[in-house]
């Protein structure tokens, strides 16, 4: 009879343990203070948040969902309003904005005449002033600048390959990788 109690007991302590939701948080989520799906599609799968996440040394300082979202061709996630606890939002500087939008009417005009090189030059030149001021924008942290300026002047030394101030900005890049002991990117 003592036998059949303790078998009992064991049962029904593992089907309440089956029907209890789970409490727990994974470790990253907790620290964030944030649903596992914001940074999940389906676990282990990343979004482009996870992404950022991931590549910013498990950090969203300087993360902008939108434009991450954007960079990464997809809508913004669920939980957009949820604030991870790492999340610093730089004011973006006025000139990053202006020279963004500059280098959007240069893409767009180069695109409409796609045989025009001055167009090209013209654009692969706002991009290359562009990756300028995205590198030497201190309201960011240093590997978001690296990542943003880098992806400028690599672009433009593609749209213009004769741009010596794009391969200058790649030159720039790479010393200051050295100088941090940071992983060099290729471009």
């Amino acid at each position: 009879m003592k036998h059949k109690l303790s078998l009992y007991s064991g049962i029904a302590a593992a089907l309440v343990g089956l029907t209890l939701p789970a409490s727990a948080k994974p470790p990253f989520a907790e620290k964030e203070g944030v649903a596992c799906t914001y940074c999940h599609i389906q676990a282990p799968k990343r979004n482009y948040r996870g992404d950022y996440y991931k590549s910013h040394q498990l950090s969203f300082a300087g993360f902008v969902d939108a434009a991450e979202a954007k960079k990464a061709g997809v809508a913004v996630g669920p939980g957009a309003a949820s604030k991870p606890k790492s999340l610093t939002t730089a004011k973006q500087s006025p000139r990053i904005a202006i020279l963004t939008k500059k280098a959007q009417d240069a893409e767009g005009a180069a695109r409409s005449a796609p045989r025009d090189p001055k167009l090209r030059i013209a654009f692969a030149a706002v991009l290359t002033k562009l990756g300028d001021a995205q590198l030497a924008d201190t309201s960011v942290p240093l590997a978001t600048r690296i990542d943003n300026a880098s992806q400028s002047y690599t672009k433009a030394g593609h749209i213009d390959g004769k741009n010596t101030a794009a391969k200058a900005g790649l030159e720039k890049i790479k010393a200051l990788q050295a100088k941090q002991g940071a992983p060099k990117k290729r471009g």
